[in-house]
């Protein structure tokens, strides 16, 4: 017979995922929970902007190209912290996530 006082081996192990799936990204966490996006804003419009500016500059195709990918990723960078915003305001409105 086991005793009642320890947790079981596996809501351990399901306690501590959860603990390290809330702590993962702290940063990100804070930026959804506060919505305070203007210093994100500011770097990411300015490294679009400097980016936007390479992909037309003359001087190889390459750097246009690697550019061009940069951009992309700020863009999807950004659709994330939308979702992760609808998620959260989903959650809060007692929804179903996903629907």
């Amino acid at each position: 017979m086991r005793s009642q006082s320890r947790p079981s081996p596996n809501a351990t192990a399901a306690a501590d995922a959860e603990r390290q799936s809330t702590s993962q990204f702290p940063e990100i966490e804070r930026l959804v929970e506060t919505e305070d996006f203007d210093r994100i804003n500011k770097s990411f419009t300015a490294a679009y902007e400097e980016l936007e500016r390479l992909t037309k500059a003359k001087g190889g195709m390459g750097k246009s190209r690697d550019a061009k990918k940069a951009m992309k990723a700020i863009e999807r960078v950004m659709d994330l912290l939308r979702e992760l915003l609808k998620v959260k305001y989903q959650i809060q409105e007692g929804g179903k996530v996903g629907s």
